[in-house]
């Protein structure tokens, strides 16, 4: 058998009659609608070949563009595979974008411009920086990230600075400053780009620079339309109007073009992605061949029925033109909907399934945790290393390694050596929790912990960020025997030091949004309660930014190929009252759910008042309940302190605060219920599997005491 009859079969082996017809479509428009896991790298990959190698076209007059490095290789590898070649003429080119502009116009600039010399712009937060301050607006960080946003956003939407700020407003962009003065800045950058000796261009200058070339150059569009011939199109959902019109000036009047893509997976709206051109992509070719690729081979049964309950519920144009995808896989354990008491519990009974699922011979690598927010990695950090559990974290840093969170900590660290006048008054004179969480958000307000939420995504970041860090600050002054701020201080100093370096092989936590394009074997997605999915600026931003907060969610789901846990909790912390409720997208799948390890006096009206009767409490040991005397009666007081004493103990011989072994709230539980045994006892909230195994004879041990 020759190569090439052995390379036209290869094309067309194992593939399903839905991903067939996609590849065996003819020449011309095709759409290739591919829902999660449904092998759409595997049906365009082959769909290339299948063109090569029946002679319709030369491999290397095929171009095949996507969004990122990692997929653009992946395209690569897999074509390389099929032996995609065509001798004397070289391989199939496939690159991002960006990518595919800066080597076509690095080509062809001479043409046009003849000597004059341009450079791609190094160092183009620099640039936005000089621009900020050029027109009196804040130089904060946080606010050169948030105008270094808007300006690609508002090139990826083909606008000009005197463009800009109506759109911007109409959009409803969440801005660090008034759209005009946003516009200022981005036209101060504009003039920076072309001031010095050389012309500088930044990536998103690459593309309509390009287009522009082929619009108005014919010789440069004859000359590239001949070269290629034949174009392929992944994530087409994701596609913004500036690629679009690169990829209208590549195709000239032809309609030699396969686009991949999915609805449901629309997720990156707020930078520019438009998925009309997916969506009106049979009005503008109507002799297109339409393919639907929902057999999902990625997941089991029970983790694809959840993921279309979840988009199925949703409305607008997305809700018919979205894909339902059916499970192929054997069926698997049903996906697992928790409802915890606070955060820490639910990180705790999270990193207790991992250790699980690891010691049951799952490779910690085929596991992930995905959360809406960076800033809500902490706690399962924590909880990893609690249980020896080695992770990393792909697209971000570590909670701690985080630069606001070493700024702030310098800023924490000032108020106990000294420096910082008020704080060393506070230091040594206040003991009560409250006050001691004050003084510390009053050290950090500099740093960007506003009493709200600002406006701006990078402001609001480094406010979800340092909320999470006075929020540990607060369970430490809640559970630290000690008074006063240094134990406070040494708390989140020793919670910090505690961290792991990071471990290629181990547990992957990430965004939602980092996590697309990725799978594993056990996902479990934190966090999924009203306020974070959908989160709170995406409500007050309306139905538009709410579906595409379910759409992420979804994403989330289609991770997972066997294991799936979803879960949220309905307080901050432990002890705080109980105000949040799950994610609105769970209603179609959620039954009405027990909390996890029942509590009967759970919710606080607000610090330092009685979670049953709302009075005030006195007393150290009562604080630490959060009950007042006589809504004490059914806790063993003086199991509680004999617990607290065990706790002390032991915090002191491992080196660990005393938090991490079991917070006041779980052994105010322990105390009210009283198990007997290992089953009764793991069902409290906070006692996960390591902790169980780490701690449980010894707790026993104090119950049987009497």
């Amino acid at each position: 058998m020759s190569d090439i009859r052995r390379h036209q079969e290869a094309a067309l082996d194992g593939l399903d009659p839905q991903q067939r017809r996609a590849v065996l479509a003819p020449r011309g428009p095709v759409c290739i609608l591919a829902g999660a896991g449904t092998g759409k790298t595997r049906t365009i990959t082959r769909r290339v070949a299948h063109l090569v190698t029946t002679g319709h076209v030369r491999g290397d007059q095929v171009l095949a563009v996507t969004f990122t490095a990692r997929a653009a290789g992946e395209l690569r590898m897999r074509l390389a595979g099929l032996g995609v070649t065509d001798a004397g003429t070289g391989p199939v080119q496939a690159r991002t974008f960006h990518s595919a502009a800066l080597r076509t116009l690095s080509f062809f600039w001479p043409r046009v411009y003849g000597e004059e010399p341009w450079q791609l712009l190094d160092g183009q937060f620099r640039a936005v920086a000089q621009a900020v301050r050029r027109v009196g607006m804040d130089p904060s960080t946080e606010t050169i990230r948030d105008v270094l946003t808007e300006i690609g956003w508002a090139k990826s939407s083909l606008l000009t600075p005197d463009t800009y700020a109506e759109h911007a407003i109409s959009s409803g962009r969440d801005l660090p400053a008034p759209a005009p003065e946003v516009a200022r800045a981005f036209r101060a950058y504009e003039d920076l780009k072309v001031s010095g000796p050389v012309r500088m261009l930044d990536f998103d200058d690459l593309l309509t620079h390009m287009a522009e070339l082929i619009e108005e150059v014919p010789a440069i569009a004859e000359e590239f339309r001949d070269r290629y011939r034949c174009f392929v199109v992944d994530e087409f959902q994701d596609v913004t109007p500036a690629q679009q019109r690169l990829l209208t000036a590549w195709l000239g009047r032809r309609d030699d073009l396969t686009v991949v893509g999915d609805v449901n997976q629309t997720i990156y709206s707020f930078a520019g992605a438009d998925p009309d051109y997916l969506l009106g992509f049979a009005d503008r070719y109507p002799e297109a061949t339409v393919v639907r690729l929902e057999s999902d081979y990625r997941s089991t049964p029970q983790v694809v029925d959840l993921a279309n309950a979840v988009i199925g519920a949703g409305s607008g144009r997305f809700r018919s033109a979205g894909l339902t995808l059916r499970g192929m896989r054997p069926p698997g354990p049903d996906p697992v909907l928790t409802e915890y008491p606070d955060e820490d519990a639910e990180a705790e009974a999270v990193a207790g399934s991992i250790a699980d699922l690891v010691h049951g011979g799952l490779d910690p690598s085929e596991i992930a945790v995905l959360y809406r927010v960076n800033a809500q990695s902490e706690r399962i950090e924590a909880a990893l290393d609690e249980v020896g559990i080695g992770y990393r974290l792909k697209g971000g840093e570590g909670f701690f390694d985080r630069p606001v969170i070493r700024r702030a900590m310098s800023a924490i660290d000032r108020l106990v050596d000294g420096t910082d006048e008020a704080g060393a008054e506070a230091h040594s004179a206040l003991t009560d929790p409250t006050d001691l969480v004050r003084v510390i958000r009053g050290a950090l307000e500099p740093l960007g912990l506003s009493a709200a939420e600002p406006s701006g995504t990078q402001a609001r970041e480094t406010w979800d960020a340092l909320t999470a860090l006075v929020g540990l600050a607060e369970e430490i002054a809640t559970t630290e025997t000690r008074p006063g701020l240094l134990p406070v201080v040494a708390g989140l100093r020793a919670r910090a030091s505690a961290r792991h370096a990071p471990d290629q092989r181990g547990v992957t936590l990430a965004s939602f949004h980092a996590a697309k394009g990725l799978e594993w074997d056990a996902v479990f997605l934190l966090g999924v309660h009203e306020g974070s999915l959908p989160i709170s600026h995406a409500i007050n931003a309306g139905p538009d930014a709410i579906e595409e907060e379910r759409r992420l969610l979804y994403v989330g789901i289609t991770r997972a190929r066997e294991h799936l846990s979803v879960s949220w909790s309905r307080s901050r912390r432990a002890g705080g009252r109980a105000t949040r409720r799950p994610s609105r997208f769970l209603d179609p799948v959620r039954p009405a759910p027990a909390p996890a390890g029942a509590r009967r006096a759970s919710e606080a009206p607000e610090k330092g008042l009685c979670r049953g009767c709302g009075e005030r409490l006195t007393g150290a040991m009562h604080r630490a309940l959060g009950l007042c005397p006589e809504c004490s009666v059914e806790v063993d007081t003086g199991l509680f302190e004999r617990l607290r004493d065990w706790r002390k103990e032991t915090s002191d011989r491992i080196g660990k605060p005393a938090y991490t072994v079991f917070t006041n709230d779980t052994l105010a539980q322990i105390a009210r219920e009283r198990p007997t045994d290992t089953r009764a006892l793991g069902r409290i909230g906070g006692i996960g599997a390591h902790k169980l195994g780490e701690y449980g004879d010894d707790v026993l041990r104090l119950i049987r005491q009497g």
